[in-house]
């Protein structure tokens, strides 16, 4: 008997049936899928396959928390981040930048990671935060780092009987956070560059961290720079700006594209990074 192109689920239990048993497209608000499928991307192939349309699994949406965690469900929309006073700022910033209001009252956080593109605008925030994503089967769940969860462009750790359903974000206390999209446009418009930066003291040691999109395949950021440059004194940022930047320039592969240059991003990413790090120095 030939399999239905279209699925439909009532809950998660049945939904994550329908994923084991066929292994379709899931399908919640569609703003990314429908892109590459009118644009005829390669990527469209999975189109061989059932959709399986997720967006009324009230299981899936909202956002809550714990003593440790903010959770954010995987429907949870854009415009709901936004609105949330348990969202972090930066999240919700980055957030903002996504397309404009009537495409982030349907777009959903967990297609926007799913989708896996260097250029996700809400990326480099998760990616600094350390989130965890929480992936569901049917007799079984599992939680994996959102940059263990990413591979590559459109690529993702995912199961074919696998859901994505919340996204954890440990609570911290940060001193100062910054994030900043280049683009043509403040929304409306794909990223040239966007920067998350971090600034958190913890055990009487100064840290930061820093993400960018758009500098790879995947996100940029690299915790083995972000340990030899912890310290005491944020002064010491200061002193060393012209090093924090050698680092991170050796890591950097952006590359040229329609929307910008590898060299221009490059040169922004650098300069952002020493923005960031003075306005830490001033607080």
């Amino acid at each position: 008997m030939a399999v239905e192109k279209t699925l439909t689920a009532k809950n998660i239990n049945e939904a994550l049936e329908l994923k084991a048993k066929y292994n379709p497209i899931i399908f919640a608000g569609g703003t990314d899928l429908m892109v590459e499928h009118l644009r005829g991307s390669n990527l469209i192939a999975k189109f061989d396959r059932p959709v399986l349309f997720i967006n009324y699994l009230d299981e899936l949406k909202g956002i809550k928390e714990d003593e440790n965690n903010i959770i954010i469900g995987a429907l949870t929309t854009f415009d709901e981040i936004i609105k949330s006073p348990l969202i972090p700022q930066v999240l919700k910033e980055s957030a903002s930048g996504i397309a404009g209001p009537p495409i982030r009252n349907i777009a959903t956080i967990g297609g926007n990671i799913c989708n896996a593109s260097p250029s996700a605008d809400s990326l480099p925030a998760l990616y600094a935060m350390d989130s965890i994503l929480r992936l569901k089967t049917k007799g079984s769940e599992r939680d994996i780092k959102i940059k263990d969860f990413i591979t590559g462009v459109g690529k993702t750790t995912i199961k074919d009987d696998e859901i994505l359903t919340h996204i954890i974000i440990p609570k911290k206390d940060y001193k100062y956070s910054f994030y900043k999209k280049i683009g043509t446009r403040k929304a409306n418009a794909l990223s040239k560059l966007a920067i998350c930066a971090l600034a958190l003291k913890e055990n009487n040691k100064y840290r930061f961290k820093i993400s960018f999109c758009t500098l790879g395949t995947t996100i940029t950021r690299d915790e083995a720079i972000e340990e030899k440059f912890i310290t005491s004194n944020t002064l010491e940022w200061q002193n060393s700006i012209n090093l924090i930047q050698e680092a991170y320039s050796n890591i950097m592969k952006p590359r040229d594209s329609a929307r910008s240059t590898a060299l221009y991003r490059k040169k922004c990413a650098l300069n952002l990074i020493k923005y960031f790090i003075e306005h830490i120095c001033t607080k």
